[in-house]
């Protein structure tokens, strides 16, 4: 019974994740709206900062400060946090949260082809190529290079380069040895806030930013539910179910994104786009099936 329980629990914790971190694309255009992308991802990080501070004290637990714990901190705040939720609020302005949510879905596949060339451990298989191989060309109907024209392409690249910047942060997380999640987590988004700051005051002058109510909820409601409890709910399905099930959430996010994108904001896919989603899809569950085996 508790084995059932247990399995149970892990199901709705991967989808309650799923419908978390897919909605984060809806809520970052919201945000965008009247609010510059600098300000607009400190905003996230202060919410989530001030959240996970209190959950620590209410758990009575310090957070390790020792030097090697704020070089961890450090690189998973920049190549975690920072610099893809920088760039993927940039892209958001311009592009819709569909397509975001999509490229964002290569992720896993990203990770498998760095760590190839970055972890010893880490091999390729068939399944592996062929995964890697579907996916990108995946991304290359997904984008319409095949079309030639593309009015949105830097944005689109941002995004790309935003998931290649979370690879490089999963990549990192996995050579630490015994990290505990809970601490990572909290050290980076500390980190990540303070980092923000002075960005914010050298590039966006906040004091002549005139933010609508909608854009300050919806950076509230990003710090609180998908950065805090989502990074709380990530990490509890790790321990649970471990870090392939857990993986299985790049499988729901896009989902979430179009159903999203179609019911609050009318997007839609063309029948290239829709091509590259499911060739992303089936890229992903290779390379998923060749890390299982």
């Amino acid at each position: 019974m508790s084995q059932i329980n247990k399995n149970t629990l892990a199901f709705l914790l991967l989808f309650f994740l799923g419908l978390i971190w897919g909605s984060s694309f809806l809520f970052i255009k919201f945000t965008v709206i009247s609010m510059k992308p600098l300000t607009a991802v400190l905003l996230r990080m202060s919410v989530a900062s001030l959240c996970l501070f209190i959950f620590l004290k209410i758990k009575k637990i310090n957070l390790p400060l020792k030097k090697k714990d704020f070089l961890n901190y450090f690189v998973i705040a920049i190549s975690g946090n920072v610099f893809p939720f920088f760039l993927v609020s940039w892209a958001e302005i311009t592009i819709n949260t569909n397509m975001t949510g999509i490229i964002m879905g290569l992720m896993p596949i990203t990770t498998v082809f760095l760590a190839y060339f970055f972890v010893k451990e880490e091999k390729i298989n068939q399944y592996t190529f062929l995964g890697i191989f579907l996916g990108f060309s995946g991304l290359y109907f997904l984008l319409e290079i095949s079309k030639g024209i593309n009015a949105n392409l830097e944005s689109q690249t941002a995004v790309i380069i935003g998931t290649i910047s979370f690879a490089i942060a999963t990549i990192y997380t996995r050579k630490i040895p015994n990290f505990n999640p809970l601490f990572l987590l909290t050290g980076s988004t500390y980190l990540a806030f303070f980092i923000l700051i002075p960005l914010v005051l050298i590039f966006d002058n906040p004091l002549n930013s005139a933010p609508t109510e909608k854009s300050i909820i919806f950076g509230i409601i990003l710090g609180i539910l998908n950065t805090a409890i989502g990074g709380l709910i990530f990490f509890k399905l790790i321990k649970l179910s471990g870090a392939a099930f857990t993986s299985t959430v790049n499988f729901i996010t896009p989902f979430v994104a179009i159903i999203w994108g179609y019911i609050f904001l009318n997007e839609t896919l063309n029948p290239n786009q829709i091509l590259g989603f499911f060739f992303i899809l089936i890229g992903i569950y290779l390379v998923k099936k060749s890390t299982n085996s």
